[in-house]
């Protein structure tokens, strides 16, 4: 532009002020200056949401977000008037074009400055100027392809730093017209694939581009959606978070809901109980088993009150099957923010919710190695433009992993669907949810072996306890509660039998203000009726007894042969849940504000009852009997009853804020408070003379009375995290929380309970990570150290031999070093290796048990303390990790994993040390059609024979090295080598 046009336009647009005349004078010495700034300044990106705001205002929060000058005559352009802009990622010359010049103003740049004038008052004084506009002659066309070479459909294609781009068609093609000569990154990106970053030049001719996408196996660009605040990409977030999606699941072929666990690092994953309760521990905080600190969502709502060991387990009341799309894991102190009571780790189960295009999958699965027979459907799609649907589901029956001389072992299903109403406005919905359950499923628990030192389970006589069980044939048996005249009939077939109705709403509205609200209910009403038998003492038989089985016929004798001393259980768990969660949360600037508040009820009312056996030491035993009378019982001897009777209702208020302090940096705040209230009747077992309840009476199958309870407590979080994203593909992390661990109703309904002995029981949790995803390479690694303090660590069923098991009441507290990792890499363009894991030293930092507790165990173990201070948290590896490959070509698909579990100790005690060991899973698949695919897959594919417990009783009070090599011993061993095949049908 000539240097007297500019001069003319900045006259007519600035005209009165001395200030006014001084940037005339820069304007003019700039006139002569090649225009190099002035496109720069052009092309820089601006996101901007303004609704009814002058334009000066506009202008100021645009100089602020560029830093760019602007000069003008607010009374020229008319800068009060008020419009609205609505940018995302635009260029400053766009959104000048777009939204100030139909409002009669211009701009003009020279050097690093943008003049504006009336578009209207130049013309009237002869001065016509073109928008500025860079010269654009070169194309870019290609074909974005997925690793077996389809089309990738809708995957967004750009000039790195412009808004310039296209998206691919429905053959996966794209176009980038009117491109000046020169050096371009083109960047792809697609939900479901990791982003890549292309360098092309043009000069004299067009590019055309083959670009091959690698599946981002840990989904960092996916947006993370559980929790507090607004959606973001992993790769923004501050939490270390782990998604499993649909690919994954199948897969993995998960024998149940707790073996899909043992994807995510973090976790150490025991799922020896078949489909029965699984034990995870997160982080290497010290428990028995179950779910202590690891909560379990479905769809954003707890299924249950985190903190429980096997009655209830929450394994129980969630299935996978196809109605699960994908699986969040936030792992760490974030977790703690959004469920109460869960420092380790929250797992969300994510529903298909329906779509515009209607889908579906349908799978037939068989067991070969053990007879089973399953059904899989899912299908959702769309009503109308307003209403989606989805629904879906499971059946099957099998004879059980190990055959326990009955079948089915495992049988039942589920039905779970959802209906979205969304509003026309297309500013929320409402969403019906509704789920039954109805499953049994067989519990596999400990057996006998001949301990030789090697943790690996031998064999005696023809009784292999990898391959055969030790639960008796007679199953059935029935009990007149005398104190309530109750006759139960319990069965050992009916094993772990779950009955759960559920219906839930989900109510979503953003309000023209900003504000989003998000409330989300559920009513959960479940009954489980838990039939089993646990081995707990063997001796060899005495020659001078006779025995009988249950109908009334000689049990044969040899000199050999062992008397199993064994509980068999019969439990009716009944529970209630109402839960309901309001969420509300904005944008305000560069504040991602969310506040909500949480009501869970939680009512049981259970009742359980043990009764004392003696069994063969054989695979499928019979029960044995001193005397030839049959009766109702089948042999067993009623031990203990004890009930479950109160009422949990936790009140919740939290919130937070995460702050763009800049467009790389993060930071977020996270608070929560919780006030528990526990209360109902707690069984006594005996009188004091004086007749006040004796607390300390052993359990016997009489319940003397009850004494009420309601105990209140509140306990509270807190987590600071921080993001920083070093590019578009690489960011870094920290969080420091202080978390809690709350006792349940399980401690406040123990006869012996004692409220000295509840404990405030922080844990804190501090980490760092890296995460990282470009063209075939996904990294995410993290460091974390977690400590809790004064935690419950009671002993439970401790055997003496005159008093019974007994309970050694204990407290403890422990740290955990650890590092966790997930490497996704794409070799070559079919193959791609993941490798995840965790390496941790957790210990005890200060725990310590004593008799004086117990006076049945200080008769027969004497004035004794055990320290167990700085010894390694039982049943924890220090290392943890898996390596799998997929290779993915053309209709051939297969999936091998081989993970390695590090040695760990059965006991705090560290007395007895189990070895590694290697399990391998493999699967190949094989695509008929687009829509029909067969796959056939293996478990345990070398058939590794190990132990993964001991008895976690006992051990800690043994002394290994006086065990005599032969020594009946109790353990716990993987599973055996199962084959499966499927036939699946998807459109």
């Amino acid at each position: 532009m000539k240097k007297n046009e500019i001069i003319s336009l900045a006259k007519l647009a600035m005209r009165i002020s001395l200030y006014q005349f001084l940037i005339l004078t820069i304007f003019s010495f700039a006139a002569s200056a090649y225009n190099v700034k002035a496109q720069g300044a052009l092309d820089k990106q601006v996101t901007l949401s303004a609704k009814n705001q002058n334009i000066k205002s506009i202008i100021d929060k645009i100089e602020l977000l560029t830093s760019v000058k602007f000069v003008y005559s607010p009374k020229s352009i008319d800068a009060l008037r008020k419009i609205s802009v609505n940018a995302n990622k635009q260029k400053l010359g766009d959104l000048l074009n777009d939204y100030l010049e139909p409002h009669d103003v211009g701009f003009k740049v020279v050097d690093d400055r943008i003049l504006l004038y009336s578009i209207s008052a130049a013309k009237e004084n002869g001065l016509i100027l073109p928008r500025p506009e860079m010269r654009r002659d070169g194309v870019i066309t290609g074909t974005v392809t997925d690793g077996k070479g389809g089309p990738v459909v809708g995957a967004s294609v750009q000039i790195k730093g412009t808004t310039t781009g296209a998206t691919t068609d429905a053959n996966g093609k794209f176009v980038i017209k009117k491109l000046e000569a020169g050096s371009y990154t083109i960047v792809v990106t697609y939900v479901g694939f990791i982003s890549k970053e292309v360098v092309v030049d043009i000069r004299d001719e067009n590019k055309t581009l083959d670009i091959a996408l690698s599946e981002d196996n840990l989904q960092l660009e996916g947006v993370v959606v559980t929790g507090g605040g607004n959606p973001k990409t992993k790769l923004e977030s501050s939490v270390a978070l782990t998604s499993v999606s649909r690919k994954d699941i199948v897969n993995r072929a998960p024998l149940n809901s707790t073996d899909l666990l043992k994807a995510i690092p973090g976790l150490t994953v025991e799922s020896t109980g078949g489909d029965g309760p699984g034990n995870v521990w997160v982080r290497g905080f010290p428990q028995a088993g179950g779910y202590i600190y690891l909560g379990i969502q479905e769809d954003g709502l707890p299924l249950l009150p985190t903190g429980f060991n096997t009655n209830p387990s929450v394994d129980q009341y969630y299935k996978t099957d196809l109605t699960i799309q994908n699986i969040e894991a936030i792992r760490g102190g974030n977790a703690s923010i959004i469920q109460y009571n869960t420092p380790g780790a929250v797992v969300n189960n994510l529903s298909y919710v329906g779509a515009d295009k209607q889908y579906g999958s349908f799978k037939f699965t068989t067991g070969f190695s053990q007879g089973l027979y399953r059904f899989d459907g899912n299908t959702g799609g769309k009503i109308s433009d307003n209403v989606k649907y989805n629904i879906g589901g499971f059946y099957r029956t099998d004879k059980g992993v190990v055959d326990p001389g009955y079948s089915p072992a495992n049988v039942g299903g589920q039905i779970k669907g959802n209906m979205t109403f969304g509003f026309k406005n297309n500013k929320g919905f409402i969403r019906l949810y509704g789920k039954y359950l109805n499953d049994v499923t067989q519990f596999l628990l400990t057996s006998y072996y001949p301990y030789d030192g090697t943790g690996k389970p031998t064999t005696y006589k023809n009784f292999d306890m990898v391959t055969q069980s030790m639960s008796p044939i007679d199953t059935k048996w029935a009990y007149t509660d005398p104190a309530n005249s109750k006759t139960f009939n319990f069965t050992l077939e009916d094993g772990m039998h779950t009955k759960l109705g559920s219906g839930a709403a989900q109510f979503k509205y953003t309000f023209d203000n900003g504000w989003q609200i998000n409330n989300n209910f559920r009513y959960q009403k479940t009954r489980t009726n838990t039939h089993y038998s646990a081995p707990g003492g063997i001796a060899l038989r005495n020659a001078a007894t006779q025995y009988y089985y249950v109908d009334g016929s000689m049990a044969p004798a040899n000199s050999s042969d062992y008397v199993v001393t064994a509980n068999s259980n019969g439990m009716v768990n009944r529970d209630e849940q109402i839960v309901n969660y309001l969420d509300l949360k904005k944008q305000v600037k560069n504040h991602a504000i969310f506040i909500g508040a949480g009501i869970h009820q939680y009512n049981r009312n259970d009742e359980r009852y043990v009764f004392s056996t003696r069994t063969e030491y054989k695979e499928n035993p019979r029960i044995l009997q001193t005397t030839a009378a049959s009766t109702a019982l089948q042999g067993r001897t009623p031990v203990t009853k004890n009930t479950f009777i109160g009422d949990t209702r936790t009140l919740s208020v939290y919130g937070g804020d995460e702050i763009k302090i800049s467009e790389k940096f993060r930071l977020d705040l996270g608070a929560r408070l919780d006030n528990q209230n526990v209360k109902g009747k707690r069984p006594y077992y005996a009188l004091n003379a004086n007749g006040t309840p004796n607390i300390s009476a052993s359990a016997t199958n009489t319940i003397a009375g009850y004494t009420d309870y309601d105990e209140t407590e509140t306990n509270w979080a807190v987590s600071l995290g921080a993001n920083y994203k070093l590019s578009n593909t690489t960011s870094t992390f920290a969080r420091l929380t202080r978390a809690y661990n709350a006792p349940n109703i399980g401690d406040y309904n123990a006869s012996a309970y004692n409220a000295a002995n509840i404990k405030e029981r922080p844990v804190y949790l501090a980490e760092i990570g890296y995460k990282y995803a470009k063209n075939n390479l996904a990294i995410f690694a993290s460091g974390s150290y977690s400590a809790i303090k004064n935690t419950s660590l009671a002993f439970n069923n401790i055997p003496t031999t005159n008093s019974g098991p007994q309970t050694l009441i204990a407290f403890g507290s422990t740290r955990t070093w650890s590092a966790e990792y997930e490497i996704s890499y794409k070799v070559l363009n079919p193959l791609t290796l993941r490798w995840t894991g965790t390496i941790q030293d957790s210990r005890y930092t200060d725990y310590s048990a004593s008799t004086r507790t117990n006076a049945a165990l200080m008769a027969e173990l004497g004035d004794r303390v055990y320290s167990f201070t700085g010894k390694r948290t039982e049943r924890v590896p220090s290392l943890n990790t898996e390596l799998s490959a997929t290779y993915d070509v053309k209709k051939f698909n297969v999936f091998v994993a081989a993970s390695y579990i590090g040695n760990r100790y059965t006991s705090p005690s560290n007395s007895y040390k189990l070895p590694a060991y290697v399990v391998m899973k493999a699967g190949a698949g094989y695509n008929f059609t687009k829509a029909l695919s067969f796959r056939v897959w293996a478990d345990n594919l070398t058939d590794a024979r190990v132990l993964t417990e001991g008895d976690v009783r006992g051990d800690q009070f043994r002394d290994f090295s006086q065990v005599a090599p032969g020594s009946l011993m109790i353990g716990r061993t993987l599973l055996q080598r199962t084959f499966f095949g499927s036939l699946a049908y998807s459109f």
